[in-house]
């Protein structure tokens, strides 16, 4: 599980939201593998209360279309919540408004470089991807 796991200052900590669990495992399994660390939340409720209980996160990363709260609702509420936490999009349709204030979106699918190194920019303050 993601609190036993042991956290140093200078990894980067991503919390990814998404409601299918085979792309979560994924996203998670690719962002430890390029050293960073990767906590998993099945929905934007289950987000707002790990982020809220961890000042170590740095990076939320979260699917537009999920049932309950969507991603751009949960990003609004998390950037209330957490100012200092980076936001990101990801969805897997092509034809989605791009209009969410100004937050870089990451087209599904993707490989693990191009995620890892999308994730990378937007840490460190991107705000388009390229």
């Amino acid at each position: 599980m993601w609190f036993r796991r042991r956290r140093y200052e200078r990894d980067l900590v991503v919390l990814i939201v998404d409601d299918d669990p085979d792309i979560r495992r994924a996203i998670v399994q690719a962002l430890e593998d390029d050293g960073m660390i990767g906590i998993p939340a099945a929905s934007g409720q289950e987000a707002l209360r790990i982020l809220s209980g961890d000042s170590t996160i740095r990076l939320l990363l979260t699917d537009i279309m999920m049932p309950g709260i969507a991603g751009t609702v949960l990003a609004d509420r998390a950037a209330q919540l957490r100012p200092d936490v980076q936001i990101m999009f990801m969805t897997a349709y092509a034809e989605a408004n791009r209009s969410w204030a100004n937050w870089p979106v990451l087209d599904k699918p993707f490989a693990a470089d191009h995620l890892c190194a999308a994730v990378r920019a937007v840490s460190t303050g991107a705000s388009r991807l390229q």
